[in-house]
């Protein structure tokens, strides 16, 4: 009886407040308000930069082998769009606006029913984005920790080039500074720095280091996964083709796919089709995850590290260096995706083998002893680090003690972070470059 009374409360709960039966990666809900658990504060200790890596927010699907299945009724309406103009100067701060462009996606041109691209962010994305603004509103600038207004010089943000993840840093410094004042004729310009995708580190890229490709091909030849993928995937995905009711063989690239399709319906309350029953979509699930997480640490956490993320580390690093010098930025933004978190959460060796929610907040508190401070010390002994994952602090394995103190910190990272990277990179089989790797999620299937 009681059980049925818990049923029923939640059910009464769904139908009142949609975004409460909402599955977790579907990211925090977009018209909550939040108080963060992790203030930036540490007894003895003054804060001197903050570095944040979020995945963006909640977006349309990103790959497309075809129809996520027969009849999906789906209609993905996109509110969110981009407007621009061109910029000569990149040194002017301010700008004068007499004209901007809008990007229209054509209605019903589009690989999906609607006027939405794929890999999109949508509105609940930005709106995702714009409360994890203001929560480092209420944290950093409320604190006066960092100015009342922007100030570039004290922000860096840093976003690859593609929509979902500009707009998310976008949406994102918007709830961290919302306009001031409005000029009719000059707007303030803030700089999103990015690379072109080819030599991207946001995420692992294995233009920057082929040694990933090597990883790749030699994890999908290992008996380990040769072994897992016969007796546990090859039968998942017969039961998933039955599940969606198609006549072709299914390949790991598709499970993935479809995984992406059931979570962004799921995510907008779209159906999915009946055969893809709960506990069918959680071994769905599970499987891509086992996937990610066993290449996140093969042949090391270590070594794929120091062949992926560890790049994009490595400038976190540098920042890091530059402010216990005295100089550099005090807050960093880092707008990327759920490969760029698992695998920086992998590396630090504190990932629990989760999905990254959209929206999701990796922060990195540098700090420095009080005394040390007041006296202007820049002795690296006199620092410590702190980090706090979707507000939960996490103790690094590799440290005594949360903050980490700098020794230590600077030991493990040194690890992680490649030093030589035409050395380091270098493969030791040139077959290997003649099926290049673009970036680690686009994966490799035909070693398998």
């Amino acid at each position: 009886m009681e059980d049925i009374k818990v049923l029923a409360a939640l059910s009464l709960a769904c139908l009142l407040s949609f975004a409460s039966c909402l599955p977790e990666y579907c990211g925090r809900d977009a018209d909550s308000d939040h108080e963060p658990n992790v203030v930036p504060k540490v007894a003895g200790f003054d804060l001197k930069q903050v570095s944040v890596v979020i995945r963006h927010g909640d977006r349309t699907r990103a790959g497309y082998s075809g129809p996520c299945w027969d009849n999906d009724e789906a209609v993905w309406d996109c509110l969110l769009t981009s407007s621009s103009l061109p910029a000569i100067k990149h040194d002017q701060h301010f700008q004068t606006i007499d004209r901007v462009y809008r990007k229209v996606y054509m209605e019903d041109h589009e690989p999906m029913q609607g006027d939405c691209a794929l890999g999109v962010l949508t509105f609940k994305g930005y709106k995702q984005q714009e409360l994890n603004g203001q929560t480092l509103r209420n944290l950093y600038v409320k604190s006066g920790f960092l100015k009342q207004n922007y100030s570039y010089t004290d922000i860096y943000v840093r976003s690859d080039d593609e929509s979902r993840t500009m707009q998310s840093a976008q949406s994102l410094m918007l709830g961290m500074y919302p306009p001031s004042t409005i000029m009719s004729d000059r707007t303030h310009v803030l700089d999103i720095n990015t690379r072109d995708q080819t030599f991207d580190n946001i995420e692992p890229n294995a233009r920057l280091c082929p040694k990933l490709s090597e990883y790749n091909r030699d994890f999908l030849k290992s008996p380990e996964w040769q072994n897992h993928y016969n007796s546990v995937v090859k039968p998942l995905l017969e039961e998933v083709r039955k599940a969606i009711g198609v006549n072709r063989s299914l390949t790991m690239e598709n499970l993935q796919d479809l995984v992406d399709c059931v979570h962004t319906h799921q995510c907008h309350g779209y159906e999915i089709p009946p055969g893809i029953t709960d506990s069918l979509f959680q071994r769905m699930v599970n499987e891509v995850l086992y996937f990610w997480n066993s290449q996140y640490r093969y042949p090391s956490i270590q070594q794929f590290a120091k062949a992926g993320i560890g790049f994009l580390v490595n400038d976190m690093w540098q920042a890091m260096q530059k402010i216990m010098e005295g100089k550099g930025k005090k807050f960093l933004l880092y707008s990327g995706h759920d490969l760029t978190l698992g695998t920086l959460l992998m590396a630090f060796n504190i990932s629990e083998g989760k999905w990254p929610p959209y929206a999701s907040m990796f922060r990195l508190e540098l700090y420095q002893n009080t005394a040390a401070a007041q006296q202007n010390s820049k002795q690296q002994e006199s620092f410590a680090v702190k980090v706090i994952y979707n507000d939960q602090e996490r103790k690094l394995p590799f440290c005594d003690a949360s903050p980490c103190s700098m020794a230590q910190f600077e030991k493990y990272v040194n690890s992680i972070i490649p030093k030589d990277p035409e050395t380091e990179c270098k493969v030791s089989d040139p077959e290997v470059l003649r099926h290049p790797l673009k970036l680690l999620r686009h994966m490799m299937y035909e070693w398998m």
